[in-house]
């Protein structure tokens, strides 16, 4: 997505009587979400300790470096004996694993509790319906927890066909001290961009296809930026060209945090052609900025947007529905940045990361005193 490792504006004040609180967070070390719950987590005054596979250069918390489970069946063993030893060491008050369908089970596995799994996405979408196992290795997991959170109401519901628990929405919310409303642009001309991974699941390729289609039509009144890097960048900067939108895409690689709301602000619209999507920073951190959004209607992407108001859906992956509806929003981007203009009222109201904060802290208060009442 093109965030930073720095994290959220410090929060202030918030749950002071939570300082001295001990969180183990078992999660991707590498990932920006990761990141944000830790920085997140220490400004309220929380003591974190990360366990991980992947490497946190420069991490500001503790972090212990477990066996890279993927390499072989024998490493899964060894990685949960450090685990145990490690969190026996830090003794925290609560477990708290992201991703279920692997640190939700290194967590379920070293039987501490109370024990927290935030299910993110493909671990329950992609993972729980390949097989049986994979089923009841999810089943499993969520017996063991003490509670579940997912990003988006979606997500719960795909959450709950493995587990009869109630499921907490805590979104990945945005910062509102960093993605601020900015002057929407002026002129005729549309300027979209796309802030995912470029990997095959973000239905980039729908999008260049679209625009061919619009050239073809004569429709030419706008510019696209595609930042990011993945596996498909090579082949999207190849369609792109063969396309004949070489002199129109621009790929931009990726953008370091502090240079990211200016760069999205350039544009009016956001796309999001995605193929699954669980919940939708992207989108919304478009909207925070005074900018629009236009989205495949899918999983959480459908929450996050608000029709007519904030942005609006395309129903199909297909490139010439794609093209539909971008030519009366090229043909008029006035009324694209009337939908952004909408778009920081909305993420304020509902995904404020502060607010998003205070609620996973409510989960661990909820926990721990249950653990107190010895439920």
């Amino acid at each position: 997505m093109g965030l930073d490792a720095k994290g959220p504006t410090p929060l202030p004040g918030i749950f002071s009587k939570n300082h001295g609180m001990k969180i183990a967070l078992l999660a991707d070390a590498q990932s920006i979400h990761t990141q944000r719950w830790v920085h997140a987590l220490r400004e309220c005054g929380i003591r974190v300790k990360l366990f991980s596979e992947r490497r946190w250069e420069r991490a500001p918390v503790p972090t212990q470096y477990l066996p890279w489970s993927r390499r072989g069946r024998l490493q899964l063993p060894i990685a949960i004996t450090q685990l145990k030893r490690g969190l026996r060491e830090f003794s925290p008050d609560v477990v708290h694993a992201h991703y279920a369908s692997h640190w939700g089970l290194y967590g379920a596995l070293s039987r501490r509790h109370p024990f927290v799994v935030s299910v993110w996405g493909a671990d329950v979408e992609v993972f729980g319906s390949r097989s049986g196992l994979n089923s009841r290795i999810l089943r499993y997991v969520f017996n063991q927890a003490d509670a579940i959170t997912a990003s988006s109401q979606y997500l719960a519901t795909v959450t709950a066909r493995f587990t009869t628990q109630p499921i907490t929405v805590v979104p990945f919310g945005i910062d509102l001290s960093r993605f601020i409303a900015m002057t929407p642009n002026q002129g005729p001309e549309l300027r979209w961009i796309i802030n995912k991974a470029l990997e095959p699941v973000y239905g980039i390729d729908v999008i260049l296809e679209a625009m061919r289609i619009l050239q073809t039509r004569g429709v030419t009144t706008w510019r696209g930026k595609i930042l990011g890097m993945g596996s498909q960048r090579q082949a999207l900067m190849h369609q792109a060209q063969g396309l004949g939108l070489g002199d129109r895409v621009e790929f931009c690689g990726v953008v370091l945090g502090n240079d990211l709301p200016s760069t999205l602000a350039w544009a009016d619209l956001g796309l999001y052609a995605s193929r699954r999507e669980s919940f939708g920073v992207a989108p919304l951190e478009m909207m925070a900025l005074g900018r629009a959004a236009l989205a495949h209607r899918i999983g959480g992407l459908a929450e996050v947007i608000q029709a007519g108001i904030t942005g609006n859906f395309v129903d199909s992956l297909a490139p010439m529905d794609w093209a539909n509806a971008l030519e009366p929003l090229i043909q008029n981007p006035d009324r694209v940045r009337t939908w952004g203009n909408n778009g920081p009222d909305w993420v304020r109201s509902r995904y404020n990361f502060e607010d998003n904060v205070r609620a996973m802290l409510g989960v661990y208060e909820a926990v721990l005193g249950s653990k107190i009442q010895g439920r």
